[in-house]
């Protein structure tokens, strides 16, 4: 193996490499000068990045079947109805690299896509089009923007601008398309939250006919699938810039199309600890949440409840009480008309629902105990880290003064400490079964009351004995059959700080303590005062 094979096997991926045979097999085949790679590849290679996906287009009447059928048996790789694939509608044909090898590397994996060079009529409100065969600079008008409408020629390497702007775009950073941007983006409406996503994805520029033709034709999202739709949104809420994403969409119309709640936190005001609206902090919360899709979608939807909840005191202090109950559900009901799968939403609303608990924790995040985390991973579970990133987001856009920009950092870390000494999840030393053997109890929702005291102990010690879970457990039951002297069960149901953690602790849980426990004589303490004695 040559020195100069050696490097490209090094440096290259498996598409760049599958061109590389792609083209030596094409310049001495019927293909040569009828084959090019277009689209995204070439404007990567533009740009200096490397090649992902490969579609080419052949010069010739469906020329997209033809040469499919032609390299696959040329391969030995033909097999009728699998390699290729054929789509005769459309004249597109998928096919395969299957057996083919590359020094030591195996490109059978690597999927292309042809099709003859075509033009293409839509019918109004479809989006499956009538097709016929065209050139190059045909072709080229079909296509959405001018920097996706370059050409290579795998015969000779020759870069093909049909349009002489694409080139010049992709260096000065412009979003135009290659015919006039209203019937492009008439033919394919998803062709505007593309727009919008090659903007916000490369920090690109809109022109101002593009962006007017954004406005203007908003309303036709209405025929794209919500599938679609949702596809769009996710890749541009992984960009660098999923704020400006927003912002855009806001500003042309195109967000009231899928997700107008948004738009409403326009001119919502906040209080003190905000400088912006609610819409302009959530677009800070999402500009400094890092990139998790679940994480930023919680940004998106964390303060969406605001609007419906917002109140002012007789002080003028403006609130916005249960605001995350209410946006989990209105993110789940957002949700499930974008098309969202069932796991995400859960995971969604569990982090819009829970992002307050732990607001008040202080710029360090020592005024939460470490009960309250501990319930707050348990329930977070598979979702914390999303969390953590989402709250760090939204904690750093609020004012100066008020962002705690190492409270997450620090509840990350003691997390981390208690899970090393303890489970993350309730590991309880008694059952259900074990409490209907004890009380002699039938199944049934009765039992849930119970269970949860013993949890709550469990947070607050998870070191807690079997006996003591047990004494727990009778003192609910008890007050469950309600034999807890009269007047004694508002004491039972106050709290106390445990001396040892910091934490507020039920007074039942804590006369479960052992007697000489601070916690218990605190309680104990209480108690006696109770009954005046």
């Amino acid at each position: 193996m040559t020195i100069q094979l050696r490097q490209l096997l090094t440096e290259a991926s498996k598409e760049q490499l599958a061109l590389e045979f792609l083209s030596n097999v094409i310049r001495n085949g019927p293909y040569a000068g009828k084959v090019y790679l277009c689209g995204g590849a070439v404007r990567d290679a533009v740009m200096g990045k490397s090649v992902k996906d490969i579609d080419i287009v052949i010069t010739e009447p469906d020329g997209g079947i033809a040469f499919s059928e032609w390299i696959t048996k040329e391969l030995g790789s033909y097999k009728e109805g699998a390699n290729p694939i054929i789509f005769p509608r459309f004249g597109t044909a998928k096919f395969n690299l299957r057996g083919v090898k590359v020094g030591t590397i195996d490109l059978s994996d690597v999927d292309i896509e042809a099709v003859m060079t075509r033009g293409e009529t839509y019918t109004h409100g479809s989006r499956k089009p009538e097709v016929n065969y065209a050139d190059l600079a045909e072709d080229a008008k079909r296509r959405d923007f001018t920097v996706n409408d370059l050409y290579k020629d795998l015969t000779t390497g020759e870069i093909i601008d049909p349009t002489g702007r694409g080139i010049d775009d992709i260096r000065r950073g412009i979003i135009r398309t290659p015919i006039d941007a209203n019937l492009t983006f008439k033919d394919d409406p998803l062709r505007m939250l593309r727009a919008v996503r090659f903007t916000c994805k490369y920090d690109w520029k809109m022109t101002k006919n593009v962006l007017q033709a954004l406005k203007q034709n908003a309303e036709a999202l209405k025929h794209i699938s919500r599938e679609r739709i949702q596809d769009e949104f996710n890749k541009m809420m992984m960009t660098n810039n999923p704020d400006i994403a927003m912002k855009i969409m806001s500003r042309t119309g195109l967000l009231r199309q899928f997700l107008p709640e948004f738009d409403e936190l326009r001119g919502v005001k906040q209080n003190m600890y905000h400088d912006d609206d609610v819409f302009g902090h959530t677009l800070g919360a999402l500009r400094e949440t890092p990139r998790d899709l679940k994480a930023r979608l919680s940004a998106v939807f964390h303060d969406i409840g605001k609007p419906s909840t917002i109140s002012t005191d007789k002080f003028g202090r403006i609130h916005f009480y249960d605001h995350e109950d209410v946006g989990a559900e209105m993110a789940g009901e957002i949700m499930h008309r974008m098309a969202y799968s069932n796991d995400i939403i859960r995971s969604v609303q569990n982090i819009v629902q829970h992002h307050m608990r732990l607001k008040a924790g202080g710029s360090d995040g020592s005024k939460i105990g470490d009960r309250t985390l501990r319930r707050f991973a348990a329930e977070l579970g598979d979702d914390l880290d999303s969390a953590w990133a989402m709250m760090q987001g939204d904690n750093m856009s609020h004012a100066d003064g008020h962002t705690a920009p190492n409270q997450i950092a620090n509840y990350r870390e003691r997390i981390k400490q208690l899970i090393q000494s303890a489970p993350q999840k309730p590991n309880l030393p008694i059952n259900g079964r074990d409490i209907m053997q004890t009380f002699d109890l039938q199944p049934g929702p009765h039992l849930k009351p119970i269970l949860k005291a013993v949890e709550d102990a469990w947070f607050e010690d998870p070191t807690i004995s079997r006996e003591n879970a047990l004494a727990i457990a009778k003192t609910a039951y008890d007050s469950l059959q309600g034999n807890t002297p009269s007047g004694e069960e508002d004491i039972l149901n106050k709290r106390i700080t445990n001396p040892e953690t910091g934490n507020s602790i039920l007074v039942r849980t804590a006369l479960q303590y052992e007697p000489t426990h601070p916690v218990r004589r605190a309680a104990d303490t209480m108690m006696r005062k109770s009954k005046g004695s």
